[in-house]
């Protein structure tokens, strides 16, 4: 069965996109540092693209949900 993650997104998250982070590790950022910053970390590139999609087409209720299995 796998683990279902949710995170909720802030009102001022802005456009996101996709980043790798030191580590191998994929990452949906929104380019920010400090207090506005938002990050989610995933297990790969395909999944970071189609939740980055996902929150820059606004297709969300406040908060996205996705598979935190681990590898």
């Amino acid at each position: 069965m796998a683990a279902m993650a949710r995170v909720k997104i802030p009102h001022n998250a802005g456009k996101v996109k996709v980043a790798m982070t030191l580590g191998g590790k994929w990452t949906v950022w929104n380019g920010k540092q400090g207090q506005n910053e938002f990050v989610i970390i995933l297990k790969n590139r395909k999944q970071a693209n189609e939740i980055a999609q996902i929150i820059n087409s606004k297709r969300h209720n406040g908060e996205v949900e996705f598979d935190a299995t681990p590898d």
